[in-house]
C-alpha cells in the first residue's frame, strides 16, 4: 500500500508541476506594464562576470500603462541591460537614454488578443494532454504491482480523480486568462 501511496503522491506532484508551468508561460502574455515588469525582473544579466537578473541591478519604474523605465545603479552595464532585454524577445523593443532604458508597450488590438487567445488555448490543451499522460502513465505503475482487482480499480478510480481536478484546475484559469485578455 505504500507504493501506492507513493504513485498517488507523485502524480499529484507531476500534475501540479505542469498547472505551474502553464501559468508561468501564460502569464508572460503580455496586456500591460503591470505583466510586463514581473518578468522583465526575472531576466538575466550578465554582468561583472556573472548572471543576476535585472530586478537585482536596477530599478524597474512602471510610468504608466504603456510605458516603463529601468535605471540601472551601475551605468557601465545599462548595454548590457538592453541586450538582455532584446534577447529575452518579449515582443517589443527597449530605447537606451543614455542613463536609464525606456520601454514603449504597442497597444494591442482586438485582432492581437483574439491571437493571444489562440497562442493561450493551444498551451491550455497541451496542459491537458500531459496531465491525461501521467495519469496513463501512473495506471501502468499500479498495474505493474500485481494488486487485488479491487484495490487495482480503486487506485485507478483515485488518480482518475486527481487528473479530473487537474484538468478542472487548468480549465479554470484558462477561463479567467480569457476573460482578462478580452477585458477591453
Amino acid at each position: 500500500m505504500d507504493e501506492l501511496k507513493d504513485i498517488f503522491s507523485s502524480c499529484k506532484e507531476d500534475m501540479d508541476k505542469i498547472l505551474k508551468q502553464l501559468k508561468n508561460e501564460i502569464h508572460r502574455v503580455r496586456l500591460g506594464s503591470q505583466s510586463v515588469s514581473s518578468f522583465l525582473g526575472k531576466i538575466k544579466i550578465k554582468c561583472y562576470d556573472t548572471f543576476f537578473t535585472l530586478i537585482e541591478v536596477a530599478n524597474i519604474s512602471i510610468i504608466d500603462n504603456m510605458n516603463i523605465s529601468i535605471h540601472p545603479w551601475d551605468r557601465s552595464i545599462i548595454s548590457d541591460i538592453e541586450k538582455a532585454i532584446i534577447n529575452a524577445n518579449l515582443g517589443f523593443m527597449p530605447t537606451n537614454k543614455g542613463d536609464m532604458i525606456h520601454i514603449h508597450l504597442p497597444i494591442i488590438t482586438e485582432e492581437s488578443r483574439k491571437n493571444l487567445m489562440k497562442k493561450i488555448k493551444l498551451q491550455t490543451e497541451h496542459a491537458k494532454i500531459l496531465v491525461r499522460n501521467i495519469r496513463k502513465k501512473k495506471n501502468q505503475y499500479i498495474k505493474k504491482l500485481k494488486l487485488s482487482e479491487d484495490i487495482y480499480k480503486t487506485g485507478e478510480n483515485h488518480i482518475q480523480k486527481m487528473t479530473s481536478e487537474s484538468i478542472q484546475e487548468i480549465e479554470n484559469f484558462f477561463l479567467h486568462k480569457e476573460k482578462e485578455i478580452l477585458r477591453i
